[in-house]
């Protein structure tokens, strides 16, 4: 396992301090959609119910449609999640989506959001995390912004190369199976800086989520998060996966993998970050995700 000092020793690489995958707190829910049938995974011992139902609607002419999903907690992931149904049915190999980098303001001095894409932490039992995105933390109140990969548990969160803020960022995750080898890439489009990872994974990463995350991380190998950097609201769009079987399409994708909402909160307090619905174009889908004026600390 390599340690937060290893890591620190690269130059000009920040060491994300990272607990554990985020708590997972989902709800037991049956979700009748088009085509087949949403169950959301069990609630963790002593959670409360978090499901809000979506009213389906359709949009330009039958392209565009409002997909009704539940929404799940967690301590410090806000997002959406697609879930495979079983490791030999459908476990994920591309991961990818676009967004704006957010213009960041510090509530706290040490205010942190990473905005990514990857597989697998979810639940929490699931013991790794492969992702790509970026990073926008600050450093005595001040904001620095770069891009960013990580395969939890074995490496912190390593950057890559320094962004701007409103760059547009294009991120994916992709695995071989034949290899073994994760392709990782992030690309600022903006600037056209450009930076891929081929790291495979130290014990079993059975692929069978894939996520579109803001998250804040916590000190490393605890449960204490650091508070979310101000980020208003990103706008992830482009949004779609593809699994072994060679099936691509958006996050809810329907019989092929369910999709589920992820709201940032603490217990049973008001959410600290909230996501939007969910829309589906095609192979792609379209989401926003809010940080609480008041409440994201």
């Amino acid at each position: 396992m390599e340690s937060a000092t290893t890591t620190a020793q690269r130059p000009g690489t920040p060491v994300r301090e990272r607990g554990w995958a985020p708590t997972v707190i989902l709800c037991v829910a049956v979700l009748l959609a088009a085509g087949g049938v949403v169950v959301a995974r069990p609630l963790a011992a002593g959670a409360s119910p978090g499901i809000h139902g979506r009213s389906k609607a359709v949009r330009r002419a039958q392209t565009v449609s409002e997909v009704t999903s539940p929404i799940a907690v967690s301590p410090n992931w806000s997002g959406y999640v697609s879930s495979a149904p079983s490791v030999n049915d459908g476990s994920f190999n591309q991961v990818s989506a676009e967004w704006t980098e957010p213009r960041v303001t510090c509530p706290r001095k040490n205010a942190w959001t990473l905005f990514w894409v990857g597989f697998d932490g979810w639940p929490a039992t699931d013991g790794t995390v492969e992702q790509g995105g970026t990073s926008a933390r600050c450093l005595n109140g001040v904001a620095q912004y770069s891009a960013f990969y990580e395969m939890w548990p074995t490496q912190a969160v390593t950057t890559t190369f320094p962004i701007n803020a409103l760059d547009t960022i294009e991120a994916s995750v992709a695995y071989s199976s034949s290899t073994g080898v994760f392709t990782i890439t992030v690309t600022d489009v903006t600037t056209g800086a450009s930076r891929t990872e081929y790291p495979t994974c130290p014990t079993s990463c059975s692929r069978t989520s894939a996520e579109w995350i803001a998250e804040s991380p916590s000190h490393f190998g605890t449960d204490s998060w650091f508070p979310l950097a101000d980020y208003g609201t990103v706008r992830f769009t482009s949004a779609t996966a593809t699994n072994d079987q060679g099936a691509s399409g958006p996050i809810s994708f329907t019989p092929t993998w369910s999709a589920s909402g992820i709201e940032r909160r603490a217990g049973g307090a008001k959410p600290k970050a909230e996501v939007s619905a969910l829309w589906n174009a095609g192979t792609t889908s379209t989401f926003s995700d809010t940080w609480q004026p008041s409440r994201g600390r």
